[in-house]
């Protein structure tokens, strides 16, 4: 089986009208039974914070929330996993993520994911 992973660089809940498309491809793929990781790295491991009200932005044109999003792409089998880095200079554990919240990994593991032979790499 194929391996999509969804990079999230420059995703924040800062841009939710730029945040959703991954999370929608996310979900889309998982329901094709691909096997999809979100790697979220920098500012996007915000958008896993519980309580975050970030993610209660509407998104346009729907007028729908992103944390709405997040959670069909979580529903559907998608899998996060957080940068390190991004996390320890953020003050984040994985206590404080919303549910459904994978692991955290360093850039050499996410790296060694990406570079799979059965990987494809998505960078939003």
């Amino acid at each position: 089986m194929n391996k999509l992973i969804i990079q999230l660089w420059q995703t924040s809940p800062d841009h939710p009208q730029l945040a959703a498309t991954p999370f929608m491809l996310a979900a889309s793929a998982s329901a094709m039974d691909i096997d999809v990781e979100l790697h979220a790295l920098g500012a996007s491991v915000e958008l896993f914070v519980r309580d975050n009200p970030s993610r209660e932005r509407p998104v346009p044109p729907l007028g729908r929330e992103l944390g709405a999003y997040v959670e069909d792409a979580l529903r559907a089998g998608a899998r996060v996993y957080a940068c390190s880095t991004a996390m320890r200079d953020r003050g984040l554990y994985p206590e404080r993520m919303i549910d459904g919240f994978g692991e955290i990994l360093g850039m050499v593991t996410m790296l060694e994911r990406c570079l799979g032979p059965d990987a494809t790499v998505m960078t939003f």
